[in-house]
């Protein structure tokens, strides 16, 4: 009985052998459905199947459409399949796979990581506008060269120490390279259609290496250890300047930021009141954040900083009604010296204050 057993096992296993080296097309299977006729199969025991392209062997992974992790990586995948049926998913790993092309991400709505470490991306389409991979390992900017058309570059909590390798990328609009090891600016001279920068929570001490970039509406720096404002000359069309959570001893090297409208500081080292001689000659300077800075504990800090700075409609996340009641800049150091020993100039502005959620979202909008 054991022998009858054994040649019928060998007898079988020898039957799919021929069944597989007998398949034309074994780069493409679904599963052994597919082979006895009944069809590709979608759905199994409340999971679904998906397509692995495979050189050598006939594979098939089962995913669960409500899974937020989906790890397809080392499956020799030649493209990214239509997974909008992945109500769900946040991290999509596709490493050491066989892609070409960055395609059908649009409905992943959900998804929050994209891993594509070691693939061969060449083709240029209409998703190699926007380029996202966040929270990784990736240590170094490379590999991008392809990507000419590059618009809106996101590598935010990463490695990365090194702003480089963006040469071929010159139409890029939007940079985000927050939370990585950044100690330098540097290496953007070339990117003259680029609006806004974001480089928040890096190593980053000296504002340099912005000359050319006068595009720039926006600059986040929030949270480096940034102690004075330079290399701003060329920023003409800044809106936005993010400085919070910094090392800021003095304000200076502003004036010439005609369209500056958001001067964000809060938490820095900032006590000198002549910080406002910059600030007030920014005719158009609305929003303005100095809270928690020794100059903030000053007895009759708001209504100071208002009458300093009569053009602005929000102070430390508290917006200010009735503008007309707000009086002119001063012009004279005596007259700037006679509106900080003012303790009334403020009385009967109507205020209105946001609520905790309302601040953060607008100081830390970027």
């Amino acid at each position: 009985m054991f022998k009858i057993n054994s040649f019928l096992a060998i007898l079988l296993l020898s039957m799919v052998v021929f069944i597989v080296e007998a398949t034309p097309n074994r780069s493409c299977f679904w599963c052994w459905d597919n082979f006895f006729g009944s069809g590709p199969t979608k759905r199994l025991s409340g999971k679904t199947r998906t397509q692995i392209n495979i050189d050598t062997d006939i594979e098939y992974v089962e995913i669960d459409p409500q899974a937020k992790h989906v790890d397809l990586t080392r499956h020799r995948l030649k493209k990214i399949e239509d997974y909008s049926w992945l109500k769900q998913v946040e991290h999509l790993s596709l490493r050491w796979n066989l892609i070409k092309k960055i395609e059908n991400l649009d409905p992943l709505t959900t998804l929050t990581y994209l891993e594509l470490y070691d693939n061969q991306v060449r083709r240029k389409d209409k998703f190699s506008k926007r380029f996202f991979f966040v929270h990784n390992r990736l240590e170094k900017i490379e590999n991008l060269e392809a990507l000419t058309e590059l618009e809106y570059l996101e590598l935010g909590d990463n490695r990365i120490k090194k702003i480089e390798n963006l040469e071929c990328n010159t139409k890029i609009v939007r940079l985000f390279l927050g939370a990585n090891q950044i100690t330098r600016i540097e290496n953007l001279g070339h990117l003259k259609k680029m609006e806004v920068l974001s480089l928040p929570a890096n190593g980053i001490q000296i504002i340099e290496n912005l000359s050319g970039l006068t595009s720039m509406r926006e600059l986040y720096l929030t949270q480096n250890g940034i102690q004075y404002i330079n290399g701003l000359g060329d920023a003409f069309a800044l809106e936005i300047l993010d400085l919070n959570q910094n090392r800021l001893v003095k304000v200076d090297n502003l004036k010439h930021l005609t369209r500056l409208t958001d001067f964000w500081a809060r938490n820095n080292q900032l006590k000198d009141w002549t910080l406002f001689d910059e600030l007030s000659e920014l005719a158009q300077l609305n929003t303005v954040y100095l809270d928690f800075n020794p100059i903030a504990e000053s007895d009759n800090y708001r209504g100071k900083v208002l009458r300093l700075l009569p053009q602005i409609t929000r102070l430390d996340g508290s917006m200010c009604r009735q503008e007309s009641l707000l009086r002119h800049p001063p012009q004279t150091q005596k007259e700037r010296e006679n509106a900080a020993s003012d303790e009334n100039l403020v009385t009967g502005i109507e205020r209105i204050e946001f609520s905790d959620a309302e601040e953060d979202e607008a100081v830390d909008a970027n």
